[in-house]
């Protein structure tokens, strides 16, 4: 009975490694614009707290934003996952 119970706990464990990219895979134009959005926020708190910081943290957010923005504009494909991702990393960084 043991090794049926270990047997669950490493599946659990595995699939909750799975999980995060595969929900990551997912991002939507939406949900692009609400980390856009949070990350916005984080940075004009930071400002506030040390506005050299919050400087950097816009310096990183602009180019991400600014070829998005250009690519919807032209009629290009925007890559979603990769926004996405990139605002995940600035906030990250930014909390």
């Amino acid at each position: 009975m043991s090794s049926y119970k270990s047997m669950i706990a490493i599946a659990l464990v595995a699939s909750a490694a799975v999980m995060p990219g595969l929900a990551q895979a997912a991002c939507t134009q939406q949900e692009a614009t609400t980390k856009g959005n949070q990350l916005s926020q984080l940075v004009q708190a930071k400002m506030a707290q040390d506005p050299s910081a919050g400087q950097a943290m816009m310096t990183k957010m602009q180019p991400i934003m600014q070829a998005y923005q250009g690519k919807m504009t032209s009629g290009g494909t925007v890559d979603w996952d990769s926004v996405c991702d990139q605002y995940d990393a600035l906030i990250k960084e930014a909390k």
